[in-house]
């Protein structure tokens, strides 16, 4: 996509920045690392790439563990599956539906369904337990 700007660039900018900022917050997601993410009955270990629960190791793959520690790292928040793919493959988007529902469904089979819940029309959430 090009954009020509007419006029004063820079007003036009400022212009588009304040309406964005006037109509949608920002959030900046955390990049940090954090050792040990701790739930009831689950037990996330990001270096070591492991997941416990309720003390025994459940084996995930890795877009399966990416993705649990995305939703995990912000509990209560609601990502579309595009936020979620973005975060975890890395790539745009665009038809990227059937690649999260999947590796969503995976992680439910191998840990439950009570800590991912879908939110219908927007997207999935993690659960503190």
């Amino acid at each position: 996509m090009i954009l020509i700007f007419e006029g004063d660039e820079e007003s036009i900018i400022n212009q588009i920045i304040s309406t964005l900022h006037d109509k949608k917050k920002v959030i900046q997601i955390s990049t940090e690392e954090v050792s040990i993410l701790t739930f009831p009955g689950l037990t996330i270990q990001p270096y070591q790439h492991r997941v416990l629960q309720d003390g025994k190791e459940v084996s995930l793959s890795h877009l399966e563990f990416a993705t649990l520690l995305f939703l995990a790292k912000h509990p209560g928040w609601v990502f579309s599956k595009t936020q979620i793919y973005e975060a975890v493959w890395k790539e745009p988007g665009e038809g990227c539906g059937a690649a999260v529902t999947n590796v969503i469904s995976q992680i439910r089979r191998k840990i439950g369904s009570k800590y991912i819940t879908t939110v219908i029309g927007s997207g999935y959430k993690f659960k503190e337990g």
